[in-house]
């Protein structure tokens, strides 16, 4: 084993590590009482940004409710290596924000138009005018409503009565606007940035929540239902969902793909669904990178969602390489042997919370042990390589679906992408099956 491997779990544990968050917590309340300043965050919103549009309507409520201020930072260039599939990302995103919006009794149009890049950029010179105004934030709701709706009258004549920043003043700004996003940390907007920490969308202010009430502010009660997309209900079991398909698209290098895999398997067993699960490979072993900022924000976010769903995690060995290639080695002989649910539970834990590295033959052994297989027949499986196309087939089908990452969800009729999607997921299984009532 290298040194890279046996140090990465204790550095990985660290940087993860509840305690390390809580001291640096403190340490900034520390330095903001000091200075005396008022608790304030920045919130990065992009017009042509579902997930933007949909946390422009919560701030307001959310910052009065726990007495914050919160700075909006109007931005529309990003940095393209952050999203590997952007074009797909477009077409995803404002469905899911759809079903997000009606979950949470919030505005999306459901009859949405992707807006035109030029349309998009006088619409955020317009809020570039406007960004320090009290009114900023009505005005960024009725320019987003008319931008995906649209609505070229109503968007002409709130650009009539605004104004917009002039286009050099503006493209100078948003393009270092982009630069500086990333040396701070981040990349996806849409995001809410508070002492030190960021949450992006809706289903991560749950988190900002329970951080503010332990500085006392808000109340413990606070009414906004944030992250009720993250679990399903499990109440209802008609029993016409028995059998119903559902497939997990996973990865053994994905920290979400094993926060999803419990919650999958409950609620394919309370509804006795036909779950499927496909492998695929990671994004960098199929050409893609992942840069350094995305890295750590994903590691971290992990840790803080695998707290709430009480998950173990932290002490991960990165099985890129050769422990993915012989992790998917073993799936096939798993499944055969009747214990795949077994063996990815076995493999995810060590992997994501035990520091197993499953490139070396006693951490496989440790794992294939754990999932309650032999390690004599199952290391047999090591040289056959047919999972590799299995694998790329799997990936053909989920590109196909409209997902380019996982976890994915296929229902009988919707693609989910996330781990954080678990009540829509459970909605788009009932509605299907009243549908088939119909």
């Amino acid at each position: 084993m290298s040194i890279k491997h046996k140090l990465m779990p204790h550095f990985a544990r660290l940087i993860t590590s509840e305690g390390l968050q809580q001291w640096r917590r403190r340490l900034l309340e520390w330095r903001r009482q000091l200075k005396r300043q008022p608790h304030q965050s920045t919130f990065y919103f992009r017009i042509d940004d579902p997930y933007s549009v949909l946390m422009a309507q919560v701030i307001p409520r959310f910052s009065q409710h726990f007495g914050i201020t919160v700075t909006p930072r109007v931005m529309l260039y990003l940095d393209q290596q952050m999203y590997p599939a952007a074009d797909m990302l477009a077409e995803l995103a404002p469905r899911d924000a759809v079903q997000l919006a009606e979950l949470h009794g919030l505005d999306f149009p459901t009859d949405w138009r992707l807006p035109a890049r030029e349309v998009s950029l006088a619409a955020t010179r317009c809020l570039l005018k406007h960004e320090g105004d009290e009114r900023f934030w009505s005005l960024a709701a009725a320019l987003a409503d008319a931008l995906w709706r649209n609505d070229h009258d109503t968007l002409e004549a709130l650009l009539s009565e605004y104004g917009q920043q002039a286009a050099d003043r503006a493209q100078l700004s948003l393009e270092a606007r982009r630069d500086q996003f990333l040396n701070d940390g981040h990349y996806l907007t849409g995001t809410l940035h508070y002492a030190g920490e960021w949450y992006w969308s809706v289903e991560r202010l749950d988190h900002l929540g329970h951080r503010l009430n332990a500085l006392g502010l808000g109340s413990a009660d606070w009414p906004l239902p944030y992250g009720r997309a993250k679990r399903a209900r499990l109440k209802d079991t008609p029993e016409s969902l028995k059998g119903a398909p559902l497939t997990l698209y996973f990865s053994f290098r994905s920290p979400y793909s094993y926060l999803a895999l419990s919650r999958t398997y409950a609620l394919a067993d309370h509804y006795g669904l036909a779950l499927k699960i496909r492998p695929v490979l990671p994004m960098v072993m199929r050409g893609l990178t992942v840069p350094k900022a995305k890295r750590f924000y994903i590691l971290k976010d992990a840790a803080r969602e695998a707290r709430l769903h009480g998950v173990p995690f932290g002490k991960v060995c990165d099985p890129v390489g050769a422990g993915v290639e012989r992790c998917m080695a073993i799936w096939p002989f798993a499944e055969k042997e009747g214990r795949l649910r077994e063996w990815l539970r076995a493999a995810a834990v060590g992997i994501w919370s035990q520091g197993i590295n499953a490139a070396s033959d006693n951490g496989l052994k440790f794992l294939v042990e754990n999932a309650g297989l032999d390690w004599n027949r199952a290391r047999r499986w090591l040289d056959d390589d047919s999972w590799r196309d299995l694998a790329e087939d799997n990936r053909n089908a989920m590109m196909e679906a409209g997902s380019w990452g996982v976890p994915s969800f296929m229902t009988q009729d919707d693609m989910v992408w996330g781990q954080d999607r678990f009540a829509i997921i459970e909605h788009s299984l009932l509605a299907s099956q009243a549908d088939d009532r119909n």
